[in-house]
């Protein structure tokens, strides 16, 4: 029951931490590509569920559903701390974008999910460590 309660407590923090730290950098996505929602979905081993959203991507009815809309730009399954980190895109424009902004979109998606899971790794040991958000690179 301890380790019940020491996981959850632990998986709570790495997601507050989560939310602090990558937050900016869906402010980031919002400059590089306006008029596309994004989200962030984190879906831990224990089957909880936390959505991460800038303004414009629609979020759910209900706190236990996932985005209704967004097609899904990257994704990371079976991580140490998470079973997926996924990036949604949301957008009419996004349909018909150039390869070359996808690729952008991707290349920051893809980035963006390996903080996450560096982030939530770093915070599980214990090091103390932050990374901060300084903007997608792409």
């Amino acid at each position: 029951m301890t380790d019940q309660i020491n996981s959850a407590a632990s998986e709570q923090d790495i997601v507050g931490l989560a939310r602090k730290s990558f937050i900016g950098e869906l402010k980031t996505f919002n400059s590089q590509h306006p008029g596309t929602g994004f989200g962030i979905s984190l879906k831990t081993h224990s089957g909880n569920r936390y959505l991460l959203a800038n303004a414009r991507m629609p979020l759910p009815e209900h706190r236990s559903q996932d985005f209704p809309t967004g097609r899904r730009v990257a994704r990371l399954e079976n991580s140490e701390h998470f079973r997926s980190i996924e990036v949604l895109a949301d957008s009419f424009a996004y349909e018909s974008i150039s390869p070359r902004t996808e690729a952008a979109i991707l290349g920051n998606a893809l980035d963006l999910i390996a903080r996450i899971d560096s982030l939530a790794s770093r915070s599980a040991k214990g090091s103390g460590n932050r990374i901060a958000a300084t903007g997608t690179g792409g």
